[in-house]
């Protein structure tokens, strides 16, 4: 075995040198050449013996023990109630008198024991767990000893293996885990057929958690439906207005209320151990004097223009908590730390019966908290000190992959590695994973994350190289490079990356997906079983998803012909079907088209540029302050005239000028995200001529993102100002114009929130058709004169 003592190994080096390692959160007792002999050429040599009365948790494993044994043996394993004439595996929870009192050390939850014990008809196996789940565990943990593996839901999941003498090595250990919350969800649900496959997958793993909830249920607490017409002041005022976004926390009526219903929560399910009070998805806080009163005052500094609410929320569940004490003493309440309320409070002491789970939602979606260049990440670390100071349960909630991304592969299972041991040392509870169930593109996410939330320290490079040899048999190595290559490019991603598929192309570049596509071409061909031909092909499959994807996104600047374009497209969509049709765990078939359309543009997918009459060369000059939306407003220099030799100040200093850009024929959308290189709080400039042979009544159809200005010849005749944002779309914006005869200068002011950035423009008659005989310049020459009124 290496020994990983002075220094860690990149994972997955020289995997095919390194033996299978079995981990174990604590301490194993190791017996050298000790081996116990499970079954031979077909026949038993073991008895199954349930103790007491077992749980349909602990049933269903006792058959999957007595199962899984048959298939790898071809020997028949019976389950007995009680010892026969052969060396028995005892299964049950520790607190059957049947053990005796000999495993009352199993006091943590989850907690289990194998354990072997001479007995009158040979040495007995014993597996017994703190509580039923546990001793679930405890069989499947033994079965992975055994060399069974779970890497995803279902038959194409499983590894089973071959022989004809069953022997297992005694490996004597107590376990339990170094989280005690250990969730991995669907963000957008999972296919109904598939979700027992999926539970199953999360028992094998060991993935459990408490009955603490979490989730956005503040308002829920007191339904508006039945409270909001009489008692308004129960809610929100934003604004002037009351609304029901969120609950007026310091209201006492609002207080006492809550706790009355949270008591009769608690009633009716004591089981429970801690109560959502969660705030809604937003961020309409109430404004009242008492509310506002409460805040430790300060802007948010990862919501420009939010005020930090945390200390009055943080006053509010403390009172809340002690509230149900009386009647439910011991039980709790949870909240996220999240949007501007993510940073620890600053005057309040948080209550020992608040739980508080830290979303990563204002930090960066590409990293974790090991990963040290990333500023956005140590920030988190930073609030985490802060919560786990001052709160006695803390947990992370976490986004695997990034929210949005179009069920592309996002190889975050290199992150877990680095930060796991340091959640641990931080104080961390356990972790909730907001996943997406598209496991072609997104493993071995899930697998790593389950083992790692078990155990922090375990061996990453034998995780990984058990991982690769075990689910990819004669293709480990290829798909090991693959892997390591992806993992490697994610890593390296520089600066925040934020939700969604902007950062795809930049992380994603063409030379690693070239040295990709070598990996995959080889695995491939390497592929030899059917069981491995499949779980490549998939792997595969979703690696192309990813590189016609990316050509997609860099079709601008490539600018391959139409057909190319379309090709790409729809290959795309062939892919998605494909691998729902496989394997319906394979991705979210309807979330992957939905996403995929909005990240390329509606506009570039449903249609020709040309055909709708979009205009794709333009001359853009930029980017421009617009740091609190303030630039959007800004007299900048295109506004005062339009000199194409020009150049200005832009954003931090930075020199700018016009330059001439052109999208193929059939691009429609402008995205100035590439173009630019920046993104949020910036603004930028874009300028055609169109020369009309006579004057007529038009339309300009635009979408933008975000926020938009229009100019016709010096004449602003339109702005889009709304705070909210928005994608690009066709026709968002139709504005009536007269374009007289003759050349008219057109200039566009396009304003940036964050995430995406860009625009797409056309010019129709009333019906949204294009017009005969328009035609555009950029421009005359070398100089445009500048238009009248600017």
């Amino acid at each position: 075995m290496p020994n990983h003592s002075c220094r860690r190994t990149p994972f997955f080096k020289n995997f095919m040198h390194i033996p299978v390692l079995f981990l174990f959160a604590a301490a194993t007792v190791m017996f050298a050449n000790d081996t116990l002999t499970l079954a031979k050429d077909g026949e038993s040599r073991f008895d199954i013996v349930v103790i007491g009365d077992p749980s349909r948790v602990e049933q269903a494993a006792v058959r999957e023990l007595a199962d899984y044994c048959q298939r790898i043996s071809g020997a028949q394993f019976v389950v007995k109630k009680q010892r026969q004439t052969k060396p028995a595996i005892f299964v049950g929870a520790k607190d059957n008198p049947f053990f005796n009192g000999k495993f009352v050390h199993l006091q943590a939850r989850d907690s289990f024991s194998i354990r072997t014990q001479e007995g009158p008809n040979g040495r007995d196996i014993y597996l017994v767990g703190h509580d039923s789940t546990a001793t679930a565990f405890a069989v499947y943990t033994f079965l992975e000893d055994l060399g069974c593996r779970w890497f995803m839901p279902g038959e194409i999941g499983e590894v089973v293996p071959a022989a004809k003498t069953l022997t297992w090595r005694r490996r004597e250990r107590t376990e339990q885990p170094d989280f005690i919350f250990r969730q991995i969800w669907w963000a957008y649900g999972g296919p109904p057929e598939t979700a027992e496959q999926f539970r199953m997958w999360k028992l094998h793993n060991k993935v459990a958690w408490p009955l603490i909830q979490h989730g956005h249920n503040l308002t829920n607490t007191l339904p508006p439906k039945i409270y909001f017409d009489e008692h308004p002041e129960y809610y929100a005022l934003v604004n002037g207005e009351r609304r029901t976004t969120q609950l007026c926390t310091s209201n006492p009526e609002v207080v006492r209320l809550v706790i009355e219903r949270i008591n009769a929560c608690f009633d009716e399910h004591p089981q429970l151990e801690a109560y959502s009070l969660c705030p809604d998805d937003n961020t309409d806080f109430c404004e009242c004097d008492a509310c506002r009163a409460l805040d430790a005052g300060g802007e948010d500094k990862y919501l420009q223009g939010k005020p930090v609410v945390t200390d009055r929320y943080i006053h509010f569940l403390n009172a809340v908590a002690q509230g149900i004490q009386g009647r439910h003493p011991g039980k709790k309440v949870s909240t996220y730390a999240y949007v501007n309320y993510s940073t620890p409070p600053v005057r309040e002491k948080i209550d020992p019966h608040v739980v508080v789970v830290l979303t990563s939602s204002v930090y960066c979606g590409a990293h974790g908290i090991g990963d040290l260049q990333c500023a956005s990440r140590q920030a988190m670390k930073g609030d985490l000190a802060g919560w786990t100071a001052a709160a006695s349960e803390v947990y992370i909630y976490d986004y695997d992959p990034t929210p949005y991304n179009a069920e592309l592969p996002w190889p975050l299972f290199g992150a877990r590695r680095r930060e796991m041991a340091e959640y641990l040392a931080m104080g961390v509870k356990g972790f909730t994973f907001e996943s997406h169930n598209s496991w072609a593109t997104l493993s071995p996410n899930f697998y790593v994350a389950a083992k790692s939330m078990w155990d922090a320290h375990l061996d990453f490079d034998a995780l990984m190289n058990d991982y690769m040899v075990k689910f990819f048999g004669e293709s480990a190595a290829p798909m090991a490079d693959y892997y390591r290559t992806l993992e490697a490019a994610l890593a390296a991603a520089s600066g925040k990356v934020k939700w969604g598929q902007l950062a795809y192309p930049k992380i994603f570049t063409k030379n690693v997906l070239s040295r990709c596509r070598r990996d995959i071409d080889l695995a491939v061909q390497s592929a030899v079983s059917p069981k491995v031909q499949e779980r490549v092909r998939a792997v595969a499959l979703g690696f192309e998803y990813l590189e016609n994807y990316i050509g997609l996104r860099n079709a601008a600047a490539d600018k391959p012909s139409l057909a190319e374009f379309k090709a790409k497209y729809n290959r795309c969509l062939e892919i998605i079907d494909r691998l729902y049709e496989m394997n319906k765990d394979y991705i979210l078939h309807d979330v992957a088209v939905d996403y995929l359309n909005r990240g390329v543009g509606k506009i570039a997918t449903s249609a020709c540029a040309a055909d709708l009459g979009l205009i794709t060369d333009w001359m853009l000059i930029g980017p421009f302050d617009n740091a609190g939306n303030a630039g959007h407003d800004r007299l900048y220099p295109p506004e005062q005239e339009i000199d194409l030799t020009g150049v200005y100040s832009g954003v931090d200093g930075e020199a700018v000028q016009w330059f001439e850009h052109h999208n193929p024929e059939y691009l429609g959308k402008i995205d100035l995200l590439p173009l630019f290189k920046r993104n949020g709080q910036v603004c930028a400039y874009a300028m055609t001529t169109v020369e009309s042979p006579t004057t007529k009544e038009v339309q300009f159809r635009l979408g933008s993102n975000d926020l938009v200005k229009v100019w016709l010849n010096g004449e602003q005749i339109w702005n889009w100002d709304k705070p909210s944002g928005r994608l690009v779309s066709l026709d968002d914006d139709v504005i009536p114009a007269t374009l007289p005869a003759g050349k008219s200068t057109i200039l566009l002011k396009i304003s940036n929130l964050g995430g995406n950035w860009g625009f797409c423009f056309r010019i129709t008659n009333a019906e949204g058709e294009r017009i005969p005989g328009l035609r555009y310049f950029l421009r005359e020459k070398k100089q445009m004169a500048p238009g009248k009124g600017f």
